[in-house]
């Protein structure tokens, strides 16, 4: 075999490039880099804040005010760094790249959000916390013992990590909410439980009784919950006929905000109510009276849930032309406001009243409207957690 010359020119054409090329590639690349970061910056600085964030469900942090004092204690550089973080320009997108990178690299849990099947997103569920429950059972218990005479009703409704569990990512750890939900039921004296979770498992199509980006139930679960509700209070579920009527295709709620997902849109459908039933709503602490449980404004807003009532208050009346004489109380979470509209009705006056917010004396209500049935209507995440009941009753 013929062996190849060596040649002094062939060994020079080997040779690395000279090092003072990298230099100056480097030294381009760093001021490229840090021309484009100075004009992010100043862009961010120079534009228009950002009040809130509809994609975070959030308001954004302010500009900081300078003092010398902030300046000394290092509280306005923290805030400097917090408003700039807040108002950085193309920061959302930057943020949903984030979270696509993580997704595609196998993450399953952002923010206390499971990240399904589908496009499907689990509110992480509640633990059952002995000591904190101890108090809203005693509070509960404790008001309907001083109001034997009044019928009270209790359904939690499960969360979807319970109905659309085939859908949950692969070994998500979830408690059983059905054995929670009886446990609830079995420490309350005197209330009639009803059972939701039976029902919306045997449902022909699970998938569609939560939103896909929100923690809420639709309308196909609210119709079942509805019936059995009804059934439970000894109201004729076929008195009245509803029909859901599509009101935007364009939702997309605050597990979607939570972890920064918005592959998927959801649906929101809200009753008609029967034509020959007339009702007045009273928003108490506001002084407002509308003609609807339905607040259209809302649909044009990120938080379109909202559209029933407007969203959360802490009490609300409804006053209606029905011939039935009893007076309902109906103490909640966010669940059941796209149910309250079905029982309308059924009563000639409603009481809806939310612990969360509201400050006054529940008993008051209840000797004040002389109310006959009272009906406590939450999802089982928000009662798990909820310490407002025994802090508003005791």
């Amino acid at each position: 075999m013929e062996k190849k010359k060596v040649t002094k020119k062939s060994v020079k054409s080997r040779k690395k490039p000279d090092n003072k090329d990298y230099f100056v590639y480097e030294c381009l690349s760093a001021l490229i880099v840090t021309v484009i970061l100075f004009a992010v910056s100043f862009l961010s600085l120079v534009g228009k804040d950002r009040e809130y964030s509809e994609n975070e469900n959030r308001y954004l942090t302010a500009k900081p005010q300078f003092s010398w004092s902030s300046l000394m204690d290092g509280k306005f550089m923290d805030d400097a760094e917090a408003y700039l973080s807040d108002q950085f320009l193309l920061r959302d997108k930057l943020v949903s790249l984030r979270t696509d990178i993580d997704v595609f690299f196998g993450k399953r849990e952002i923010n206390d959000v499971y990240i399904g099947k589908k496009h499907f997103l689990f509110e992480k569920p509640s633990v059952y916390n002995e000591t904190r429950l101890k108090k809203t059972f005693d509070a509960m218990n404790n008001l309907k013992a001083k109001n034997q005479g009044i019928n009270t009703y209790i359904a939690i409704a499960p969360n979807s990590t319970e109905i659309v569990s085939s859908y949950l990512p692969s070994n998500a750890p979830v408690p059983n909410q059905a054995e929670q939900i009886n446990k609830i039921y079995q420490n309350l004296t005197g209330f009639t439980p009803v059972d939701l979770c039976g029902p919306l498992k045997k449902a022909e199509n699970p998938q569609d009784l939560y939103y896909r980006t929100d923690h809420h139930w639709t309308a196909e679960a609210v119709n079942i919950a509805y019936r059995e509700i009804a059934k439970s209070m000894g109201l004729d579920p076929n008195a009245y006929t509803y029909e859901n009527l599509a009101v935007t295709d364009s939702f997309q709620g605050t597990l979607a905000s939570s972890s920064g997902i918005f592959s998927a849109k959801d649906t929101i459908k809200v009753p008609t109510c029967p034509s020959d039933v007339m009702y007045r709503v009273t928003y108490v602490d506001e002084e407002r009276v509308t003609t609807t449980v339905f607040d259209q404004q809302k649909l044009g807003t990120k938080s379109k849930y909202e559209v029933f009532f407007g969203g959360n208050y802490p009490e609300v009346v409804i006053e209606s032309s029905s011939s039935n004489d009893r007076v309902l109380m109906v103490v909640k979470d966010s669940y059941a406001n796209s149910l309250i509209p079905l029982l309308i009705p059924h009563y000639k006056k409603i009481i809806i009243v939310d612990p969360r917010y509201y400050n006054g004396n529940i008993q008051d209500i209840i000797d004040t409207e002389s109310v006959t049935d009272m009906l406590w209507l939450y999802n089982a995440n928000t009662f798990l957690n909820d310490t407002s009941i025994a802090s508003k009753l005791s």
